[in-house]
């Protein structure tokens, strides 16, 4: 193990013999590192967190610390990270706010400089957040997803997997799987690009385009849009975007864009 004599680990933290830890790293006592991890200069990891192997923490950010929400008393929460995820500057993740409630960041997570994850989020696979994007408390995100840079996303959203958010959108409402999501918080059409990279087979994506022509369709209600999906869907992605829709919603359904597209593929790849 290779630690800074400026680091300041507590002895009941858990730490790999492979761990390095920079210069002024604060680690506390209910604190586990799994094999692999490097952590620079200036990180503090806090409360009952854990992460996974071969993660990369970058120079000032906060992982686990207490929630931002008045309700909270100090209570056993938790903050769980999982493997290879890179954590860049700056990063804040706060830990559960409800007793024995969690964080949870999935495997390969890209967290750009500045990005925040609130409280008692879930992160799936391969998200990335891009720089000074916000996830306020209980926001889900399925794998894949991509939220551009100084988006803002409201408590309880849930966003869909491979989907694209616009930097600097406000987001109120779930977004759909496989969305192009325009700085209003809107649906500007399917993320055609991210499901290429995923190397989505050609009739999943045909599959999606009609159903988000029905889903989005002029004066057609979700409810009547469900019902035909369900006659019509047999692809994975197909039934992925139903289960989604059929999962209980705090927020509603996001809907279409009411102007141009704000969102394009162009923007998708950047």
């Amino acid at each position: 193990m290779s630690i800074h004599p400026t680091a300041v680990v507590d002895p009941k933290a858990e730490l790999d013999s492979s761990v390095e830890v920079g210069p002024f790293c604060v680690i506390e006592k209910h604190v586990r590192v799994a094999a692999g991890c490097r952590l620079y200069q200036g990180v503090y990891l806090t409360g009952w967190t854990s992460v996974g192997e071969n993660c990369e923490l970058h120079p000032g950010c906060v992982v686990g610390h207490a929630p931002q929400d008045a309700k909270y008393g100090g209570q056993r929460t938790f903050c769980r990270i999982g493997k290879g995820n890179v954590i860049r500057e700056y990063v804040t993740i706060h830990r559960g706010t409800v007793p024995e409630s969690e964080t949870v960041i999935g495997d390969d997570c890209f967290l750009l400089a500045g990005s925040h994850v609130g409280h008692n989020c879930s992160m799936g696979n391969g998200v990335t957040l891009i720089n000074n994007a916000m996830l306020a408390g209980h926001v889900t995100i399925e794998d894949r997803a991509i939220i551009a840079g100084g988006a803002g996303v409201h408590q309880f959203v849930r966003i869909g997997s491979l989907a694209f958010v616009a930097g600097n959108a406000s987001l109120r409402m779930d977004v759909v799987p496989f969305a192009l999501v325009d700085t209003n918080g809107r649906i500007a059409g399917i993320n055609r690009v991210g499901l290429r990279r995923a190397e989505t087979p050609r009739e999943d994506i045909r599959e999606i385009r009609e159903a988000y022509r029905c889903l989005f369709a002029p004066g057609v209600s979700l409810t009547a849009a469900m019902k035909e999906l369900v006659k019509t869907v047999t692809t994975p992605s197909g039934k992925k975007l139903l289960d989604f829709l059929r999962t209980e919603s705090k927020r509603g359904i996001a809907g279409r864009s009411r102007g141009r597209r704000e969102s394009t593929e162009e923007d998708s790849e950047k």
